[in-house]
């Protein structure tokens, strides 16, 4: 089989899109290496391992604009606009959009498939600029309509889809996230000393990695720690920093907590795995997500884990995981008490290695593989009108 994958975000980015193309791209070409996989990109971004990896093996093919197509200004373009003419170039049999679209111009002998992540844009247009939503909304259903098959990452996300852009609900599958390869390597002894070292980490420590904004609701933590002033253990809060860390680090003064909260901003992704395997508990109190990958990275470190009620935190979690009224710290405060019983965090921690053999590298492409195949026995089952 000859099968494209718009492939930007394998080349450029290096959190969660990122992570999800290279994810995939590794995982067909390691299952599945007797088809042809062809990855477009209007760039061939940063040399690096995590790339390296994923997308330059030997059955795979990089694809980039050529002529003025190269410029700058135009490569955006031919990656939603003129990339489709290099699909009939290629011979290509399958398309994947692995972050929220394809194409404008198709191929017709191509058949379209796209994965799309969340729609925080329709739930929380106010986090967005204005004009960004519209052109989100229209860039989505229009990928959503034109596609002959949408994958949704999550049970959540594919009712998203058809609620607030109105998909037919048959013509979307779910086909969950896997989780990076890092947490599925031993965690050495010397490793933990050394990132214990490195960031000056306590011995144990409540544990949370995101984005630090309002949606993610570290502040729940906060109110939990608050409401607990006897509780020393503290809280190690990793991620990248928006306006809203100030609001935090309000609150913290504002509870007493400059020694119990500490605020990371600048950690190595290498030094993830150690991290959560050193954690007490890792704690996931977000609003909403897409599906909430961090939930499976801790419990495939070995840590029990705590999040919200809602949104697709069940789907990820399953039975292994505590869930709570986001807006409510006495629960939180309630299950971080129920996680101090050595029995129940053992328990969790068993369940945690269960639940995340869903999400297999070799489940996850399968699934794929078999839409790809569906979808191309679908169209060859077409009957031929005559007129």
């Amino acid at each position: 089989m000859r099968i494209g994958f718009d492939a930007k975000r394998a080349f450029k980015n290096f959190t969660g899109l990122g992570n999800y193309s290279r994810f995939i791209l590794k995982s067909l070409s390691d299952n599945f290496p007797a088809n042809n996989y062809y990855l477009f990109t209007p760039v061939n971004g940063h040399k690096s391992e995590e790339v390296a990896i994923a997308c330059k093996n030997p059955n795979q093919e990089i694809v980039l604009p050529t002529n003025m197509w190269k410029l700058p200004v135009m490569s955006s373009a031919w990656r939603s606009v003129y990339q489709g003419v290099k699909h009939y170039d290629s011979e290509l049999e399958i398309f994947h959009g692995l972050s929220n679209e394809i194409p404008y111009i198709k191929n017709k002998s191509t058949k379209y498939v796209v994965t799309v992540h969340d729609l925080l844009f329709c739930r929380y247009p106010e986090l967005f600029n204005p004009i960004d939503v519209q052109i989100y909304k229209i860039k989505m259903q229009r990928s959503c309509r034109d596609a002959d098959q949408v994958i949704a990452i999550s049970q959540q996300t594919k009712k998203d889809l058809i609620n607030f852009l109105g998909i037919d609900e048959d013509k979307i599958r779910v086909v969950y996230q896997g989780y990076h390869e890092n947490y599925k390597k031993e965690v050495s002894s010397e490793e933990v000393h050394r990132v214990k070292a490195k960031y000056n980490l306590p011995d144990r420590y409540l544990f949370f990695v995101s984005t630090i904004e309002k949606r993610k609701n570290v502040q729940l933590i906060l109110k939990a720690m608050k409401a607990r002033q006897d509780w020393s253990i503290p809280l190690v809060v990793v991620g990248r920093a928006t306006s809203y860390i100030n609001d935090l680090k309000a609150m913290v003064a504002e509870y007493g907590l400059q020694k119990r909260v500490h605020f990371l901003h600048h950690v190595a992704f290498d030094d993830l795995p150690a991290m959560y395997k050193m954690a007490h508990v890792f704690i996931y109190p977000s609003y909403f997500e897409g599906f909430g990958i961090p939930i499976i990275e801790a419990q495939s470190m070995g840590t029990p884990v705590i999040t919200s009620t809602g949104s697709c935190f069940h789907e990820a979690g399953g039975e292994a995981a505590l869930y709570g009224d986001p807006d409510c710290p006495d629960t939180l405060v309630h299950h971080l008490e129920k996680m101090s019983q050595e029995d129940v965090r053992s328990e969790f921690i068993s369940k945690g290695f269960q639940n995340i053999k869903r999400f297999d590298e070799t489940i996850i492409s399968n699934d794929l593989m078999n839409i790809y195949e569906e979808v191309l026995e679908s169209y060859s089952a077409k009957p031929i009108l005559v007129t």
